[in-house]
This record gives structure tokens, sequence and C-alpha cells, in this order.
């Protein structure tokens, strides 16, 4: 029942070549936790990109359905600068599981602010090279209650143009939208104490 309740509270839509995701969960915890795995999280994007794919980006690479591997990236470098709001991150893009790009830079600007009693993180990718043409979205987090929050994602995704033509709604959905899901569902569990590494996913995907 949570998977399906998950996979119909994603709403993704396409027009004119452009990719927009949005999702949203309740977090079983206060919002202040939910920003002290997040600080975590940016801690780790400046200091050990190892440790942040281990504890954020768990249950998100190669997947035994190799519909889902038919695009999808591996992380391997990333640096932050928050006094900048410069965020740099480099990537493998993996093409039906074979290497297609390497070493690919991303370039953004990360903006962290507070509306009212929302925190609201908002990525700009300005540089991708041939992998993106526009690239935005914000991160949110939302207190609801003195033990409830609610954190969600809003992503706009136009890639370049060879990757519009091979990247079709069904793909899309296929290796990117669950992800963009589960990287929001493990910020969500680690704020509620619950350790989501790759065996917790497999033992997850076992039993659907």
């Amino acid at each position: 029942m949570v998977v399906f309740a998950i996979l119909f509270s994603v709403l993704t839509t396409l027009s004119e070549g452009m990719f927009h995701t949005r999702y949203e969960t309740e977090v079983d915890t206060c919002a202040e936790a939910c920003n002290v795995v997040i600080d975590s999280m940016i801690y780790y994007l400046q200091t050990d990109p190892e440790m942040l794919s281990e504890q954020f980006f768990a249950g998100l690479g190669k997947q035994e359905d190799a519909k889902k591997n038919a695009f999808y990236l591996i992380w391997k470098e990333s640096e932050y600068v928050p006094e900048k709001q410069y965020s740099k991150l480099v990537l493998d893009v993996l093409v039906n599981e074979k290497p297609f790009l390497k070493d690919v830079v991303i370039e953004s600007q990360v903006t962290d602010s507070m509306q009212g009693a929302q925190r609201d993180i908002r990525v700009d990718i300005h540089y991708a090279g041939t992998l993106i043409k526009e690239a935005y979205g914000t991160f949110h987090v939302l207190p609801t209650g003195a033990k409830s929050a609610k954190i969600g994602m809003d992503v706009h995704v136009k890639f370049g143009w060879f990757f519009r033509i091979f990247i079709s709604r069904k793909v899309y959905s296929e290796t990117i939208d669950w992800r963009l899901v589960r990287f929001v569902e493990n910020l969500k569990l680690r704020s509620e104490g619950i350790v989501a590494d790759d065996a917790y996913w497999e033992t997850a995907a076992g039993q659907r």
C-alpha cells in the first residue's frame, strides 16, 4: 500500500521538452530533525562525496530491472561553496548500462532560504555540457506540527538535443521519476531515524 501511495503522489508532466516533477511526503518528526539531516547532506557534499552517496543516494544505482538502467548517472566528485552559492558535480552518464559520457561537469547556483516557516533550497543549473539544456528545482521542508513536517521537491529538466530524442516520457518514468522520489524518501527515513541503505531498498523491492 505504501508503494502505491508513493506512485500516485508523484506528478510528472512533459511540455515542450521540459519534464516537471513534483513530489511531497509527510515526515513523522519535527522540521528541525529534517533540517539537521539536510545540513548533514550539505556537509558531506562539501567534504565526503562517498559518505554522501552511501547515506542519501542509497538504492539509486544500478537495478536488477534492466528498464531502470536505460539511463542513469554515476556520481564521481562534488564541490559546494555555500558562501558563493556555488555547486559543482562530476558525473558519468550510462545508457543501457554502458558508459556514454564521462566526467560530465554540472555547475549550479544553490540558494538556501526561509520563506516564513518553510525552508527552500533552490538549485539552478547553469552549465551541464550537452547533457542538460535547462534545469532548476526546489527542495522544501515545511513544519506541520510539533512532531510532523512535509518535505518535497519541484524539479524542471530539459535535456540536450540528443537526450531529448532518447528520453521519452516512458523512459523518464522508468529511470528518473522513481530515483527523484527515492532520494526524498531517503531524507524522510533518515529524519525519522531509519537507516535506508542499499540493503534496505533491496528488501523493500523484494516485499512488493
